[in-house]
């Protein structure tokens, strides 16, 4: 929940469920912090999404001044940590023609398979956003690398025959985390196209793996 920031400060709050999905119980409120700090953004509307497909929950943020920002999650689904943001909708601080303040949600519009965002504001007006990129098929997965020995991938399930045994990390371009990988199969069906490098803990080094879907 973003908290509107008129006779008190901004911020963005989540309520956890200390009850049952049938009958919730919320008691009280916790900050949320972005690079260990409280959001500043005015009026803001969040909404969590794994907009990437990598297994973590996003938070999507719409804010005053029309913008949409995708805080990518760096940590776990138990533990999330948000730092640096992606403007999904730049901001328009001017003619707010974006909408104002945005609030967000995702769906599959077009029935292309990627999901497209819709946005409203408090004027009324809703926007649709449709995705203009590829989506990510799990069934044509492969993968295609002779810099991991006895890397294999079925149906989306990468297998690491003797570089996982001790711990293993896939990293992608930036040398982000993406996933721990583990010595049975691994789920890369849902990662975009592109390079990553799997990191033995035991071996050391980086041995190149190339996605392509």
């Amino acid at each position: 929940m973003g908290q509107e920031g008129i006779g008190a400060l901004c911020n963005v709050y989540v309520y956890l469920n200390q009850g049952t999905d049938s009958v919730p119980v919320f008691d009280d409120s916790t900050p949320i912090l972005h690079s260990g700090m409280p959001f500043s953004d005015w009026r803001c509307a969040a909404v969590r999404e794994d907009v990437d497909r990598d297994g973590l929950d996003d938070l999507v943020l719409g804010e005053w001044y029309s913008s949409v920002r995708l805080y990518r999650n760096e940590g776990t689904n138990a533990a999330p940590v948000f730092n640096g943001f992606t403007n999904l909708v730049l901001p328009d601080s001017q003619s707010f023609l974006n909408g104002n303040p945005p609030r967000i949600n995702f769906c599959d519009w077009d029935g292309d398979t990627d999901r497209d965002m819709i946005t409203c504001d408090y004027y009324g007006s809703v926007f649709l956003r449709r995705n203009a990129t590829l989506a990510v098929k799990e069934q044509s997965t492969q993968v295609i690398s002779s810099q991991v020995p006895g890397a294999t991938i079925v149906r989306g399930m990468l297998r690491l025959r003797g570089w996982a045994d001790d711990g293993a990390l896939l990293l992608d371009a930036a040398g982000r985390t993406v996933m721990n990988l583990t010595p049975g199969s691994n789920n890369v069906g849902r990662l975009r196209s592109g390079v990553y490098f799997v990191s033995s803990i035991s071996r050391g080094g980086r041995l190149k793996l190339v996605l392509r879907n």
